[in-house]
């Protein structure tokens, strides 16, 4: 008997950076959204996927639209978009996964996707 193994994954890296953009990326497209980045505490960005200039601003606002109070005045780029932000913490530095636009589904996808890069980002 011959096993097969159905690999879940459709494309894989041992780089680093390039498994977090393979990661953004599918989260980008299974989740329709506009952009996706991981951003550090600096507003940084780490990786991204989606527009460049939109990955840019949504990586400097995710750690101010994260601990604001209230509404944070956005950018044209960004005004009128619909922002969610999932903190995550790995090895005491504060990291943020943030999206523009998305669906019903987007905060299961979110989860799913922070579980994900923090494995990529753990691995040796």
């Amino acid at each position: 008997m011959t096993w097969i193994l159905d690999e879940r994954r459709r494309r894989r890296s041992t780089d680093r950076s390039t498994a977090l953009r393979y990661q953004l990326e599918h989260t980008l497209d299974r989740g329709r959204l506009e952009a996706v980045v991981l951003a550090d505490s600096a507003g940084l960005v780490v990786a991204a996927a989606g527009d460049p200039l939109m990955c840019q601003e949504l990586g400097a606002l995710a750690p101010l639209v994260h601990r604001a109070a209230h509404r944070v005045p956005l950018p044209p780029l960004l005004r009128g978009a619909e922002l969610a932000v999932r903190p995550m913490r790995l090895y005491g530095q504060e990291l943020f996964l943030a999206t523009v636009g998305g669906g019903v589904s987007r905060d299961a996808l979110l989860c799913h996707s922070v579980r994900s890069l923090e494995r990529i980002l753990a691995a040796n």
